[in-house]
């Protein structure tokens, strides 16, 4: 350096001085030190040598200087210090040499007489030394002597310690034989097994991580059987949680809040032992929980591809070596690709990766862990193959252990308690004495010389002794407590599989609905509070509170899973809980067979073939098909002969709640309890009343569950409490409603119920994406309310919002309000992240009406002229009726249209335009006046009618309109509704224009009893509608079928059940599913055959349209007969199944028909049995075509009767009919027109032009000589109908007649033609009701 400090300078030009070198300035000061002599001069110097001169220097120069002195400059240059100190020493030393120079000389003298004495002495010592050698001599021979003497003493007593120890070594040798003999004959066979045990678990670690508990425990029975086949050893009894961890790590997981259970185990020492990173699949949060516990020491940070501060948090992990928890990686940002694959080089010592455009140091103990809270995410292969995937989706054995934990804790802290220690100490014995074994054979490795000689061996072999009799004896003890505990906990065990299976219900909701998506989080959030019930209060017996518990389990997962669903799907829950209750009650059976037969009705019928059932008077043929069918259970072998034989029978079959009182047309081989009563009652009502299905449904879940069951959960809504109890700060709550219905008043009302500020934010726009942040991340922190309203319009934006509040840490008063109509893209993890609350308005007319008065504001309908009330209350009429016909689809509708508030809004803005420019401000308007037709107008074709696609429906809200909005409407005793009882009643709109008037109407209205016929259907209408609602909970249940290893899984089986599936080694639904696909494939034909083309018939449309029928059923016919085959092997365990096979099986299991084999339109809600039914039955008709071809040759096409809803083209055969009359006659195809007959008489005969159909139902109406009267029978079966093309002017033809649609199915979706008929009596006319009544032609019966 050019310019050192000054204390460096000092040291250094002292040193000089002493060596006397030049030091007048530091540039010779640098020379000198620069030498290769300097550091050996000050080595070898002498400080003799340093003259006064020198000395006196040192003193008056550094010596006597403050500065000059170790410690400062050693501050100033760690070299110079210690010489500091070297050269103080010298100058000291050198004082001291001088010092003493006067006592050196005199040392010197007395040296020299030394001398001279020294040579006298020496004579002496040798005549001394003659003397001793003498006595030495007589010495050595005496100690010879003593010294044998003392080696034998010493020799027996060794020989003596060394028999003692042998004697003890062999005692303690001998008490440790048979463990260690054990021990080695354990090693020993571990040895022979290891490389087939460390295969199976090496194959365990990299391949089962993505798998459940079942499908790993299948791959490990077939990795154990391929093992076997390659003759590879390894232990049967291998237990992958033993082998792979030991009690230490275990018990620390526990502590660290990692479920107790074998799956969670697994997945931890997954998490412990990757080679690469591990992505973890969490939908419950408890794997993020539990790795935040157990990495705390080691400061994991947790962020996601959304944090800002992302990049940051990845690269200062990397550098200092911290574990980082990337959550929701569904959403994969590359820039972890180096990581993943560890891209590492080195460069001069160091470990670099690349991250982006930088390159950053790689600290070797850098741990990353992936995760996502989605269990279907869908990640690209290249990911898959560069992680390790662990799966904490929680199984139905894992959450059964963790519920039996929880209430064993909650109950029983004793037992708990003793269990957990118990646990920890036989993890401590067995530790200890793995550690005192550890300890002794390093004794022994560590023993130099003879064994017997090391008394250290001998102590351990003696303390080894002690322990092991020790841990012995406490194992011992702790397995008979163990055993108590066990028999405590087995109180439990039934308690536990009903939470499992609980949970495993809701789960399956979702394929009842979409919005039925709920987390694990919130079914625990459920068990907790019910542990912590009221009700437990002062109850001290453990078996009632017991029964508390699992009553109030049911209850509340009820009250709180209900409060989120529709209302008619909740009958569907309660079944399923119904059910599982059942499976826990020792006093009841399980009714597995009744339910399947409930599940699977038409199964039945499928054996029967052409079986004719016994006719009964009154009964339908559809009872009569299901009578037949409840008679092949055991139950009902006598039904027939019961019915015929009851004198009560047939006025409980007319009755209006049939439900409260079946009659018992069961045998009962002993005395049924109320349950079973209502089991088999609900196979009866489904038989003979299926329009009161539901009804008994319910009946049935009381009879299980309580009178009070279901009517808790429809009290009205206390949101104050649950929002203020429940809900926790990070947890949304989803204000879901149908369409046309806003949840937002609640939330309102409740804000200033309780005080609270809130802040309302309309999302649909950019701006109110930003204001949402900002009010969210403000509000979060100040414990303000947020309410975003209509966020199902912006779906992919509550992907992010749904990240950011799982990240959020708000304040405890912190609420987040999601205000939503039901639409299906909403993302399923803020479904399950939330707690949903669905909004229904009440059903009726006159809540409609009282929903309409509240949303309009008196000030604005009583605005002048006074005639604006009355086509206020008009238009509210109208209103209600479109919506309230909703319920009624397909008869109401012939689908689903979403006539909403807003279109209520918008015909009121309407309507106050035109009044006021008709008005001009007079007080009042004479009705001529109104201007009808543009209101009728822009009614029918804009604000309702531009909803509206279809022709029929079109013509039924045009004929609603123009009966409504006409200037009779302001005469006395305007008839709304007429002969709504069938008895002539009729409904009056109010004479008046005042809103209180209209207002009092809507409260008088609802004191009456509805009847479809309000909405213009025939009353029997609302039969079909509950028909309809038990066909689709039948539907919903068989859809909620879970595909389980077993069901003995989920509920425990009963002995019997138990024997069942060992002897047979199939899950219970492969049992089940076996026995349907066998029974279908009896049904289903195998083959059709095939039409037989020529020059000739190839020209005529008939055969060309059947021809292409023929190839397309065959064809289908062919892939559906291999796909049950090949499921049969498979359930036989013939055929490995493949993942066209899996996903096919699932969905028969459910009653779904398979994606493959929808090729023609089938209504989207019917189950597998009704479609192969149905696709039988067509087949059967194409196998008639061909076989009429095939004897009467291509002609006879033209006659054969057509099942029309049998076809899968439907409507091609309609146009292939036209095509062949206007071919034969050479008639343009516009000139045709299709006239309709409907024949009386099924001898007529048919012309050149005529064609026959068959299977045609007429819904609403009834046919007599070709002419419709209104019916109020909802569905009549029309004899042979000949549909025949006439050359003629259609507008002519049709003057007078109504236009019925014809549909493909009951669902009305499909429009395939329509016919005129001609129509008389009630009803009929040009003001004719068919449309309102719903009036249509079906092809087929299906939906």
């Amino acid at each position: 350096m050019s310019n050192p400090p000054p204390a460096v300078k000092m040291a250094v030009e002292a040193i000089c001085l002493l060596l006397g070198e030049n030091a007048q300035d530091w540039r010779a000061i640098r020379t000198n030190i620069m030498k290769d002599s300097f550091v050996p001069n000050i080595v070898k110097m002498q400080t003799q040598d340093i003259t006064d001169e020198i000395r006196s220097k040192m003193k008056n120069k550094y010596l006597s200087n403050p500065d000059y002195n170790y410690e400062k400059v050693n501050r100033a240059s760690l070299a110079c210090g210690p010489m500091v100190k070297w050269a103080i020493a010298q100058i000291n030393y050198a004082d001291m040499l001088k010092r003493i120079d006067p006592l050196r000389n005199e040392l010197k003298d007395l040296e020299t007489q030394a001398q001279e004495n020294q040579q006298k002495a020496e004579e002496v010592n040798k005549t001394i030394a003659g003397l001793e050698k003498s006595i030495a001599r007589y010495k050595e021979e005496y100690a010879l002597l003593i010294s044998q003497a003392q080696a034998i003493k010493t020799d027996l007593s060794n020989v003596e310690a060394k028999v003692e120890r042998s004697i003890a070594l062999l005692k303690s040798l001998d008490d440790e034989k048979q463990r260690w003999e054990s021990s080695s004959e354990t090693f020993k066979s571990q040895m022979s097994t290891i490389v087939g045990d460390v295969l199976l678990s090496s194959a365990f670690m990299a391949y089962a991580g993505y798998f459940d508990q079942q499908m790993r425990r299948n791959l490990f029975t077939t990795w154990t059987s391929h093992l076997q086949t390659a003759s590879l050893q390894f232990r049967s009894d291998l237990a992958r949680v033993e082998y792979l961890s030991n009690a230490d790590e275990r018990a620390r997981w526990t502590a660290n809040t990692l479920p107790a259970d074998d799956l969670c185990t697994e997945n931890a020492i997954m998490l412990k032992r990757f080679n690469r990173y591990p992505l973890v699949i969490d939908p419950s949060g408890q794997a993020t929980e539990f790795l935040m516990n157990e990495y705390k020491e080691k400061s994991i940070k947790k962020t996601s591809f959304l944090d800002d501060a992302f990049r940051k948090n990845l690269e200062s992990a990397i550098r200092f070596g911290n574990p980082l928890l990337v959550q929701d990686v569904e959403s994969y940002d590359p820039i972890l690709n180096p990581v993943l694959n560890r891209e590492l080089r080195k460069t001069g010592g160091r470990i670099l990766i690349t991250l982006g455009d930088q390159e950053i140091d790689f600290f070797p103990k850098f741990t990353i862990f992936l995760s996502t809270r989605n269990p279907n995410a869908d990640f690209p292969p290249d990911l898959c193959s560069r992680v390790t995937f662990v799966n904490f989706t929680v199984t139905r054995g894992s959450l059964q252990d963790q519920c039996l934990n929880q209430v064993l804790k909650s109950e029983r802290p004793d037992v708990d308690a003793k269990r957990s220690d118990l646990l920890k100490l036989q993890g401590e014995f067995q530790l200890k004495l793995r550690h005192l074994e550890k300890s002794l054979l390093q004794a022994l490795n560590a023993s130099k010389g003879k064994i017997l000689d090391d008394d250290s061996i001998i102590s351990h072999l003696e303390t080894l002794k002690k322990e092991a009799s020790e841990v012995a004896r406490k194992v011992e003890e702790t397995d008979v407590i163990m055993a108590e505990v066990e028999t405590t906990s087995q109180q439990y065990v039934s308690l536990a599989t009903s939470c499992s299976s609980i949970y495993f219900s809701m789960e399956a909701l979702q394929q009842v609905h979409f919005l039925y998506q709920y987390s694990l989080q919130l079914f625990l959030e459920i068990f907790h509070s019910v542990l912590q019930s009221n009700k437990l209060t002062g109850v001290k017996e453990y078996a009632a509170r017991l029964s508390i518990i699992t009553n109030e389990l049911f209850q509340e997962t009820y009250n709180r899973v209900g409060r989120g669903m529709l209302y008619e799907d909740r009958v569907t829950f309660a079944i399923q809980l119904a059910r599982i209750y059942l499976k826990g009650m020792q006093s009841e059976s399980t009714y597995e067979d009744e339910f399947i037969m409930f599940m699977r009705s038409q199964e039945a019928l499928l054996g029967l073939g052409e079986k004719s059932a016994p006719q009964i008077k009154g009964l339908s043929p559809q009872q009569q098909s299901a009578m037949m069918r409840l008679t092949k259970h055991r139950a009902f072998k006598d039904l027939v002969q019961k019915v015929k034989d009851s004198s009560e029978f047939q006025s409980w079959l007319d009755s209006a709640t049939p439900e409260l009182d079946v009659v018992p047309v069961w045998n009962e081989d002993k005395s049924f309890s109320p349950v079973c009563k209502a089991v088999h009652g609900l196979l009866t009502i489904q038989a003979f009343r299926p329009d009161r299905t539901t009804s008994m449904a319910r009946v049935f879940v009381e009879k299980v569950l309580g009178n009070t069951f279901l009517h808790t959960a429809e009290k009205e809504l206390q949101l104050s409490s649950i929002v203020e109890n429940e809900i926790k700060a990070n947890t949304p709550v989803l204000m879901c409603s149908v369409p046309g219905y806003d949840a937002s008043g609640w939330v309102d009302d409740l804000a200033a119920e309780l005080g609270k500020q809130l802040t309302s934010i309309a999302i649909g726009s950019a701006e109110g994406f930003t204001q949402a942040d900002k009010a969210i991340n403000a509000s979060s922190k100040s414990g303000r309310w947020v309410m975003l309203k209509n966020v199902h319009l912006a779906p992919n934006w509550l992907v992010s919002l749904e990240k950011k509040l799982h990240s959020l840490t708000p304040h405890p008063n912190f609420r987040l309000f999601l205000t939503m109509e039901i639409n299906p893209r909403l993302p399923s993890n803020l479904l399950r992240a939330g707690r949903i609350f669905v909004f229904e308005p009440p059903p009726g007319v006159s809540a409609n009406l009282s929903r309409t008065f509240n949303t309009v504001p008196a000030s604005r309908m009583c605005r002048t002229p006074n005639e604006r009330s009355r086509l206020y209350f008009l238009l509210a009429w109208l209103h209600a009726i479109v919506q309230e016909r909703m319920r009624y689809t397909p008869l109401g509708w012939a689908k689903k249209y979403e006539f909403t508030e807003s279109d209520l809004k918008v015909a009121c803005d309407m309507l106050d335009t035109w009044i006021d420019s008709v008005a001009m401000g007079r007080t009042n308007l004479p009705p001529e006046k109104v201007p009808w037709d543009a209101i009728k107008t822009l009614l029918s074709q804009c604000i309702y009618g531009g909803k509206i696609d279809n022709e029929f429906d079109q013509r039924l809200l045009t004929t609603f309109i123009e009966k409504l909005f006409t200037p009779k409407s302001f005469e006395g005793e305007f008839t709304l509704v007429g002969n709504v009882d069938g008895h002539g009643k009729k409904i009056i709109m109010p004479d008046g224009v005042q809103r209180e008037q209209f207002v009092q109407f809507a409260d008088i209205l609802e004191n009456d009893s509805q009847t479809p016929a309000w909405l213009g259907l025939p009353n029997n209408a609302e039969k079909v509608l509950r028909t309809n609602l038990g066909s689709n909970l039948i539907a919903k249940l068989m859809k909620m079928q879970l595909m389980e290893e077993d069901d003995d899984l989920a509920y425990g089986a009963s002995p019997d059940d138990e024997d069942k599936v060992m002897a047979d080694g199939r899950p219970a639904w492969m049992r089940t599913l076996h026995t349907s696909v066998s029974t279908w494939m009896s049904l289903i034909p195998k083959a059709v055959g095939a039409l037989k083309r020529t020059a000739d018939n190839i020209k005529d449309p008939l055969f060309r349209f059947f021809e292409r029928e023929v190839n397309l059923g065959a064809r289908l016919l062919q892939d559906i007969r291999q796909d049950l085959q090949d499921v049969m092997l498979i359930c036989q365990a013939d055929k490995k199944p493949t993942n066209h096979h899996r996903s096919m099986m699932a969905d028969l299991s459910r009653g779904i028909i398979p994606q493959s084999w929808r090729r023609y339109t089938v209504p989207q809600g019917i189950t597998v049995i009704q479609w192969i039914t149905d696709f039988s039955l067509r087949v059967k008709q194409l196998q008639a075509i061909v076989q009429t071809t095939q004897q009467g040759g291509t002609k006879e096409l033209k006659n054969f009767n057509v099942w029309l809803g049998g076809l899968f083209i439907p409507e091609a055969y309609i146009t292939a009919t036209r095509q062949y009359v206007a071919q034969a006659n050479s008639w343009s195809l516009e000139e045709l027109y299709l006239d309709v007959r409907v024949l009386d008489n099924a001898g007529e005969s048919m012309d050149a032009c005529s064609f026959s159909v068959k299977g045609l139902k007429l819904q609403g109406a009834t046919c007599k000589k070709n002419k419709l009267q209104l019916s109020t029978t909802i569905s009549t079966e029309l004899p042979v109908t000949l549909l025949r093309w006439i050359r003629t002017d259609a507008d002519k033809v049709v003057a007078g007649k109504v236009t019925l649609p014809v549909y493909l199915n009951a669902t009305r979706s499909h429009l395939l033609f329509t016919l005129d008929f001609d129509t008389e009596g009630e009803g009929s006319g040009k003001d004719h009701s068919f449309y309102e009544r719903g009036v249509a032609i079906i092809s087929s019966d299906l939906g």
